[in-house]
């Protein structure tokens, strides 16, 4: 679809590095050589600055065109367009389900699922291999109970710094509860809130002795500068807990062999849905020339351009297969897509419910705190549930 007029569509954006930002504006410049009279204003924040930059938009009154996001705060659901209105009802079934159904909002569809991110461990395969520590296939895998003693053997014996660097992200702990089985909310409507606080206690303290065994001192309590991404880059862990959004930069800057996964299980083998939206403001005056590019961008052979440029995985199930220039990318991307799909379903529900929206804050606070000692394991527990709770009276 073509327009008479030319439109400049405001496009609010956030990157991990120069890399990504010059990948952004070439994606964006092959769409305005395809549509001439559509040209972008592009807005680059950072990702924790985010959610401030809706709320000034908000309080204006005046939104963007189109914006990327991993989540539809409260603030910015009255502002956002209905795709199922603007596109139909069936498009959204295109796309990944656990990512999909977190863009919905009772009847409508309120973003457009870009990008999905599966979380799991890399692993330094030189270290292991120097070390004469054998990786298991993905498909036998091990137990935390069997990686731990395994990744303290790699690192010591290769001469690396850290066994375990694992980021400092809410979600990216949730797995490890996953991983026991534990999750916060039905994976069905009516949603309710089913944790079972001591098996969350539990699972806690055993996260708490794998920071205190594995990781940075420090890391996880807030007493530490240590960035686990650069760490191991750099070389300096013999693993990293992460996800798939990392896998680009790894195969540009790594030294070393690398690979994914296994990723550790406790009684269930889990990964996470991630990723990001775009969503398009039904305040924008170019609301069917957004429309229009979220198609585009959305659509299977950009989805399929897209993830081997960013290392992602396709958001769309009609993309067709995906091979990155970088073998180690390829496998990896293999393997963690593989975790995701293996997930149960409570991988995917958790995130999609809206109500997790505003638990989100409470985890990383009471996770940090409890691995700092300034609460006990129950009592950040009981925080996380107290939050739960509130967020279904929010929402009534």
């Amino acid at each position: 679809m073509s327009f008479a007029a030319a439109s400049e569509l405001k496009l609010v954006w956030y990157v991990d590095n120069d890399q990504e930002e010059a990948d952004t504006r070439a994606l964006l410049d092959q769409y305005t050589k395809l549509h001439p009279e559509t040209t972008f204003d592009l807005e680059i924040t950072p990702y924790d600055g985010m959610i401030q930059k809706f709320q000034q938009y908000a309080a204006s009154g005046i939104m963007p065109d189109l914006s990327l996001t991993s989540s539809m705060e409260p603030v910015i659901r009255p502002f956002l367009a209905d795709l199922s209105k603007e596109i139909g009802p069936e498009w959204i079934n295109d796309f990944v389900k656990g990512w999909a159904d977190g863009a919905r909002l009772g009847d409508k569809v309120i973003a457009a699922p870009l990008r999905v991110t599966s979380t799991g461990i890399f692993l330094n395969a030189d270290a292991f291999k120097k070390a004469g520590v054998a990786i298991p296939d993905q498909a036998t895998g091990w137990t935390w109970e069997e990686f731990i003693p395994k990744v303290k053997e790699a690192a010591e014996k290769s001469g690396i710094r850290y066994p375990l660097v694992w980021d400092v992200s809410a979600s990216r702990w949730i797995v490890h509860e996953y991983q026991y089985g534990n999750h916060i909310y039905t994976e069905k409507e009516p949603v309710k809130v089913v944790m079972d606080e001591a098996a969350w206690t539990s699972t806690l303290d055993k996260f708490i002795e794998i920071t205190k065994a594995a990781m940075p001192p420090g890391l996880w309590s807030g007493a530490s500068s240590d960035n686990p991404k650069e760490l191991f880059t750099a070389g300096q862990a013999a693993a990293y807990m992460s996800g798939s959004w990392q896998i680009a930069g790894l195969a540009t800057n790594a030294q070393f062999a690398w690979q994914a996964g296994p990723t550790p299980r406790g009684t269930v083998a889990s990964s996470i849905y991630g990723g990001d939206y775009i969503v398009a403001f039904n305040t924008s005056q170019h609301l069917p020339e957004a429309v229009e590019f979220i198609k585009w961008i959305t659509s299977p052979e950009i989805q399929a351009q897209y993830a081997k440029t960013f290392g992602m995985i396709p958001a769309n199930l009609k993309a067709p297969p995906v091979k990155y220039d970088n073998p180690a990318a390829t496998a990896a991307i293999t393997a963690m897509q593989n975790e995701l799909n293996a997930s149960p379903a409570y991988a995917a529900t958790d995130q999609a419910w809206p109500q997790m929206q505003s638990v989100w804050g409470t985890v990383k606070a009471a996770v940090t705190q409890a691995v700092a000692g300034q609460i006990s394991s129950a009592e950040a527990i009981a925080q996380i549930k107290k939050s739960a709770d509130d967020s279904l009276e929010a929402s009534k």
